[in-house]
């Protein structure tokens, strides 16, 4: 009897071991509801992470503060945020790589604007906008001044993008930077657009992974890049994911182009150094970061 006994427990024993090495690798990506992350939520919902061995986990935060609060404590294995965030992250100690580029400013898709209040704005009304963050970084290229008759604008800080928008709407501010959707909402309620990112050309959002992780790179970049070609293929498949995901504005929903995203790529040394060298100029770093503490080197 002891024989058999003996064999069931080894054969019991070998499945459970065969088991664990198959076992998805686990992956918590924190996430903000922002259009730029509609791949992530695709490769999530169609089981593309699944396909290439992962368990990604999406987690999403209210605001950037608790995202990277997060993210330095060890919560997460990776995030979503703009070039800004991930330097001062990386500056700060985190040890993460750049896995890709999320979203790059593209004509006929705009990302951020500078929008008038619909109730007007008189002469000298002030400009609402976050210090130090990449609103900061863009609003000093879209020179939205040159569509408001050169006028120099005073500049109000607002920190949180809903009460900036509903200060706008108000006539407390006379203009704003907006994400999109806002930035559409504001307009079809009236307000007018003086300048977008479209034609900058700069690489805005990246998901990075912690550098422990970046074994998984590989299969993640594979996934999203199935992601990605599901959005240029059937990009109206996924138009109540973006509704719910990226929260739509209702009144939106059922409009707003679903936007295209770009494949996998890394920003370029070039385009690293633009962001670098106006956080130099702000104060946000003290010197450059070596281009290899940013992207993963071969």
């Amino acid at each position: 009897m002891r024989r058999p006994l003996a064999c069931a427990l080894l054969a019991a024993a070998l499945v459970l071991a065969l088991a664990g090495g198959a076992r998805a690798q686990a992956l918590r990506l924190g996430i903000l509801p922002v259009l730029d992350t509609l791949p992530l939520h695709v490769a999530a919902r169609e089981g593309l992470f699944a396909a290439q061995g992962l368990d990604v986990e999406l987690v999403p935060f209210a605001s950037a503060m608790e995202r990277d609060t997060a993210m330095q404590s060890g919560q997460l294995d990776g995030y979503f945020g703009d070039l800004v965030a991930t330097l001062t992250l990386i500056r700060a100690g985190v040890p993460m790589r750049v896995a890709t580029v999320s979203y790059r400013t593209t004509p006929g898709q705009r990302m951020f604007a500078v929008v008038a209040s619909p109730k007007g704005a008189a002469e000298g009304a002030p400009l609402g906008y976050s210090r130090t963050t990449v609103m900061e970084f863009l609003l000093e290229r879209m020179a939205p001044g040159d569509a408001a008759g050169g006028q120099p604008f005073t500049r109000m800080e607002v920190k949180k993008i809903p009460i900036r928008m509903q200060m706008l709407m108000a006539g407390q501010l006379g203009y704003a930077i907006l994400p999109e959707p806002l930035a559409s909402l504001v307009e079809s309620r009236g307000g007018r657009v003086l300048a977008t990112d479209e034609a900058l050309g700069l690489p805005l959002t990246v998901v990075c992974l912690r550098q422990e992780r970046m074994g998984a790179c590989g299969a993640f970049l594979a996934a999203y890049s199935r992601a990605v070609e599901a959005l240029t293929r059937r990009p109206e498949d996924f138009r109540d994911l973006m509704a719910r995901e990226c929260r739509m504005p209702d009144a939106l929903a059922a409009a707003f182009p679903v936007y295209r995203y770009p494949a996998p790529s890394l920003p370029s040394e070039a385009e690293v150094a633009q962001v670098q060298d106006w956080m130099l100029r702000v104060g946000l770093l003290e010197a450059p970061l070596p281009y290899a503490a940013i992207v993963p080197q071969p």
